[in-house]
């Protein structure tokens, strides 16, 4: 995670210009990796800031929808990424603090897996540039 920190839209776009094509790959909703990614970063970060929140403001914090903004935490949750629970009556979010060692643990396994995606698109643009734009 950046800094423990939450990622600010122009911040993003800024990046997302040095970035090549292959890398803004859209997903099934329509969203890109980078997308995705700053978000799941900017959850990390505010459940690091906040000890809960409502769906609305992680929605506006995020610059999502409350539905989706709670989608994304519970996922998040059950796949272990991020300490919380949720509470869809009150339409809350509790965090839990992770320790340090399993947070840089993730960190460090997403970095990995980012650097061999971008080798093997990169030989695949080698061998076949045809494929990538």
């Amino acid at each position: 995670m950046y800094l423990e920190r939450v990622l600010r839209s122009q911040e993003v776009k800024a990046f997302a210009e040095v970035l090549r094509p292959h890398q803004m790959t859209r997903l099934a909703d329509g969203s890109t990796v980078l997308d995705r990614a700053v978000i799941e970063h900017n959850l990390l970060s505010a459940s690091k800031l906040y000890n809960n929140t409502t769906f609305e403001e992680l929605g506006s914090l995020l610059e999502i929808s409350p539905e989706k903004a709670e989608k994304i935490a519970a996922r998040m949750i059950s796949e272990g990424r991020m300490e919380g629970r949720i509470d869809q009556i009150e339409k809350l979010i509790y965090f839990e603090q992770a320790d340090a060692q399993t947070l840089t643990y993730w960190d460090s396994r997403i970095e990995g897996i980012c650097s061999s995606v971008n080798r093997i698109l990169d030989a695949i643009g080698t061998k076949y540039p045809q494929f990538i734009q």
